[in-house]
């Protein structure tokens, strides 16, 4: 077994240069020369340092992410496919970050050092939950999702958050609908205020009745969704649609509509947010904007990687589009609401 690349260039009659370019696939190697040094590199069962060749090149080839919420959130689990096949083509590994919690004593960016990553990416949290301002001037590069900090080293991608709510609320509209109760997430997120000014606009826009008890704060789950909805119910006129910041807001919505004995769509419409794959599956089908979880992840790491190699380049703020999808959780408004 061989234990380093001399070993390798001996036994494949070509020169450590040549192993080396093999190794991290760069150019100028004949087809036949490098078929032969990588069939070396299998029969004796080599596995270059890479660890050794970060330090020698300054990179470790690791991308850093930090994230709030679990690895099987339904949103976070289908950005991570499009950051899989990104890293794929950049040859990254991806190394989940736990934030440690040690108050005043942590430092995210130190944390990021300690570990030699190359680039962070970070999602899922509030404008308070981190130093951030540590992070942007740190000259680590940074992309954040769904969130809207930039700085010398840092840029962020988001889906079109105002306009596709106002879509949304337009839909109703079309549908005769005037009570629009709208749900969100943290108003303390970039998305959650994105979110809701793109109701405030639709609302303002359309000429539609502004209900202050219409409006309801959740943290994006189910269970938020549940209880806005639960106050809803106890109004004396309640809302005929519903429009939800994601999609588990709306399952929650469903549910307490559904214990309460109304029918979807026919008693109330409600429209979602992610496009989720369960989103598809309930009864009815939910109506939701569907965002495109593949290109945000996809074009978030090729971002990191332009930054890594290109230190003078722009940071990108990039604003993904999404799309409405009619499914049957919509109808007319009722002749008795």
């Amino acid at each position: 077994m061989a234990k380093n690349i001399h070993d390798i260039a001996r036994a494949a009659g070509v020169s450590i240069t040549t192993v080396s370019k093999v190794i991290n696939n760069r150019p100028h190697v004949s087809p036949k020369t490098r078929a032969r040094v990588q069939q070396v590199i299998r029969d004796e069962q080599f596995i270059p340092n890479h660890t050794a060749r970060g330090l020698v090149q300054g990179k470790s080839k690791t991308i850093g992410m930090f994230l709030t919420t679990g690895l099987t959130h339904p949103f976070f689990s289908r950005v991570i496919v499009g950051l899989e096949k990104a890293l794929k083509e950049t040859g990254y590994d991806l190394l989940y970050l736990v934030q440690f919690d040690m108050g005043s004593e942590y430092s995210i960016v130190q944390h990021c050092l300690s570990r030699n990553v190359d680039g962070i990416l970070i999602f899922g949290f509030q404008s308070h939950d981190l130093n951030f301002e540590d992070i942007l001037q740190s000259g680590i590069p940074t992309m954040f999702i769904d969130m809207d900090f930039t700085g010398p080293r840092a840029g962020y991608i988001t889906s079109e958050n105002i306009n596709s709510i106002k879509t949304a609320v337009r839909y109703l509209h079309q549908l005769q609908h005037q009570r629009i109760a709208f749900i969100n997430g943290h108003l303390d997120s970039y998305v959650g205020k994105q979110r809701f000014e793109g109701y405030r606009l639709a609302m303002q826009e359309l000429d539609l009745p502004y209900y202050p008890e219409y409006i309801s704060i959740g943290d994006f789950s189910k269970e938020s969704g549940y209880a806005a909805m639960k106050d809803f119910l106890k109004l004396h006129h309640r809302p005929t649609a519903v429009v939800c910041c994601s999609d588990m807001i709306a399952l929650g919505v469903m549910e307490a509509a559904a214990e309460a004995g109304l029918s979807i769509p026919d008693d109330l419409s409600v429209i979602g947010f992610d496009g989720i794959e369960m989103s598809q599956h309930t009864q009815p089908a939910l109506t939701t904007i569907q965002q495109d979880f593949l290109t945000l992840g996809e074009q978030a790491l090729r971002s990191l990687n332009e930054m890594i190699h290109s230190p003078n380049l722009p940071p990108p703020s990039i604003i993904v589009p999404t799309s409405l999808v009619i499914r049957d959780s919509c109808a007319s408004v009722p002749m008795n609401p």
